[in-house]
């Protein structure tokens, strides 16, 4: 497998630091609001991750916080004049839910960084002994010019790469000469502030700084050095260069050998933002839309892309992914033949060719878009074999239709419940109503053929358009 490395700005082959077995670490949410579409495409893309490795028979040892503690939850603790712990313990039961509605698979471990605040003082304590850190006022603060490479790490970071609604001045950037030795020193530990959450430790009482919390879950949870960190793009800069120098500091050794981070998503061809107010929670979109087909919009981009969100998108994949539902139920409802026949052999041929192709276009930065092409090819294919020609088809290729299914399901989990799903597609193609099909796209072919010939090329190719939508490709006769 490649796999991006944001580290060294391209492709690399991923080697495992143990054989068959591997370390993620994944930027989860900050529980201070509800879960937005922007939090799910992070999700999948970590769920494709998963899926992806354990399709391939590794041991995935997997770690997705929740940041329970930050500037964010404490203002709107103060906004609602209520408790920080009772507003995370919302926010995580409303992410956890959505996890469940797209299908997501459970991580080994989902700690929250209140978890190890015990752990992130002896953390500090040693980066203040080996000069990586001081304290002035209360308040800690990592020494950035005590780790040279620290200007080098990620080095193309861009306007896009940053959250316009993240507050980098929290943690980064007060003005120089007041707390801080140098304008990047960042906070390890910051000063209590009066009506705020605190813990007491060796400098006062305090609470942690955001960065500082991840790299102790890290550590706690998964060792000094980690196969794969990731997040989302816009945690290059500031977080994940100073986990990597905090990190390193206090370890000596690497933080993470690759680093992957997912696209953003736009709104109507804009980033979405709350200032923007195109800010969509994915609570609403599933109202609207089967959590399936959110996950199946999700996935037909690649993962370092921005998606773009709009409602004739996602009706598009709405209408894509029934299809492939409608394709399913077909298979399981149609009659078979004892022994084999021509039709069948050659869509098993194709259904092996298919899959090779899905598994090398995953080998290559998990490329899902073309998975995805090589998987609607093979349906269309299919429903030409099945609604067009009628040929009859064989027990073996439906065994093997619905074992490559489940491998389908296995590394992209978009057929959770396939029973349920197949059963509530509304018409049943019985034998009488596959002829009746039969005999319409013969009809449609016959008017084509017909409008050809007067020369009124363009109703004919908006039917033959319109039938590629419904999945039946028709093959243009030449005309006498």
């Amino acid at each position: 497998m490649q796999i991006y490395n944001s580290l060294t700005f391209q492709k690399e082959i991923f080697e495992p630091i143990k054989k068959n077995e591997v370390k993620i670490y994944w930027c989860g949410p900050t529980v201070y609001e509800s879960p937005h579409l922007g939090h799910m495409k992070s999700a999948v893309t970590l769920d494709l991750i998963h899926r992806y490795f354990k399709f391939n028979g590794f041991k995935v040892k997997q770690i997705k916080n929740y940041t329970d503690i930050d500037d964010k939850i404490i203002a709107r603790s103060k906004e609602l004049n209520q408790d920080y712990q009772e507003i995370a313990e919302k926010y995580i039961q409303e992410y956890e839910k959505m996890m469940d509605a797209l299908n997501i698979l459970e991580d080994t471990k989902n700690p929250r960084a209140t978890e190890v605040i015990p752990f992130i003082i002896k953390f500090i304590e040693k980066l203040i002994e080996e000069s990586h850190a001081y304290e002035h006022g209360g308040s800690v603060y990592f020494a950035v010019n005590s780790f040279p490479k620290y200007n080098s790490i990620m080095q193309n970071i861009s306007e896009e790469d940053l959250d316009e609604e993240e507050d980098y001045s929290s943690d980064q950037d007060t003005a120089y000469g007041q707390d801080k030795r140098d304008p990047r020193d960042f906070a390890l530990w910051k000063k209590m502030k009066e009506g705020e959450p605190y813990w007491d430790s060796p400098w006062g009482k305090g609470r942690p700084g955001w960065h500082i919390e991840c790299s102790a879950m890290v550590l706690n949870f998964l060792g000094e050095t980690i196969d794969i960190h990731g997040g989302g793009q816009d945690l290059k800069f500031p977080h994940h260069r100073n986990e990597i120098a905090q990190s390193e500091s206090y370890t000596g050794k690497p933080f993470a050998h690759y680093f992957v981070h997912n696209g953003f998503i736009n709104v109507n061809d804009e980033k979405m933002s709350k200032s923007l107010g195109n800010y969509f929670l994915i609570s609403e979109i599933i109202k609207q839309y089967d959590p399936m087909v959110v996950r199946w919009f999700l996935l037909s981009s690649h993962y370092r892309s921005s998606i773009n969100y709009s409602l004739e998108n996602m009706d598009q994949a709405k209408k894509s992914y029934n299809r492939l539902i409608n394709t399913i139920k077909q298979v399981n409802e149609i009659e078979y033949l004892n022994g084999e026949t021509k039709a069948s052999e050659e869509l098993i041929d194709q259904i092996s060719n298919t899959h090779s192709n899905i598994l090398k276009a995953l080998d290559d930065d998990l490329d899902t878009p073309t998975a995805i092409a090589e998987l609607l090819s093979l349906f269309r294919e299919i429903n030409k074999v099945i609604l067009q020609k009628a040929k009859p088809v064989t027990q073996k290729f439906k065994e093997t239709f619905f074992e490559f299914i489940d491998e389908i399901d296995a590394l992209f989990g978009i057929f959770p419940d396939l029973n349920s799903r197949i059963s509530k597609i509304s018409g049943v193609y019985t034998t009488e109503a596959r002829e009746t099909i039969k005999g319409l796209v013969h009809i449609l072919q016959e008017t084509r053929e017909e409008l050809r010939r007067r020369k009124i090329f363009d109703l004919s190719d908006e039917i033959r358009n319109k039938l590629r939508e419904l999945g039946i490709d028709i093959e243009d006769k030449k005309i006498s």
